[in-house]
């Protein structure tokens, strides 16, 4: 069963792009490993051991994978939309913007808070926010009004100044 798993690690570090995972494919994959644990009830003690053993190396070859597929998704510079994994890779990248927001000397921040500018109405938590208000949010919500695509993160003024220019 690993060997599967295996192979499409092997399959993404072959190639400089990130590779494309239909749902096709995907649900290939799961039918294989859903076969496999089909008569679990059946297995006697050893052989469950040696199941659980699989199970817990797959677990550790899907990691690899989704590691493997992060970070070539951030030098990526497109992303196909059929990947089934797409809504990740976005989240992702969305949550690399925030922590560099975060660390950022250039974003206006104030007692550990994030100032957001919101482009559009939007509800984060149980904040209510219009579009064109500026508010100071924690990185959670930070992080939410991002993936949500609301607005931006405020950046000082004389980092703006020097960057239009």
């Amino acid at each position: 069963m690993s060997e599967v798993f295996l192979k499409l690690i092997r399959e993404e570090l072959s190639t400089s792009k990130l590779g494309l995972l239909t749902r096709q494919k995907y649900l290939e994959l799961e039918s294989k490993v859903c076969k496999a644990t089909m008569r679990i009830h059946e297995l006697d003690d050893v052989s469950l051991q040696v199941l659980l053993g699989a199970i817990k190396r797959i677990s550790s070859d899907l990691e690899r994978y989704a590691e493997i597929r992060l970070m070539k998704s951030r030098i990526a510079s497109d992303v196909h939309e059929n990947n089934v994994d797409y809504d990740v890779i976005k989240a992702a990248t969305t949550l690399v913007r925030v922590e560099k927001s975060v660390i950022s000397p250039f974003v206006v921040k104030h007692a550990g808070k994030v100032s957001y500018l919101f482009t559009k109405p939007c509800t984060v938590g149980s904040r209510v926010f219009k579009k064109n208000d500026i508010s100071e949010l924690t990185v959670v919500e930070t992080i939410v009004a991002s993936i949500y695509e609301c607005g931006r993160v405020l950046e000082k003024p004389v980092v703006k100044m020097i960057s239009t220019s």
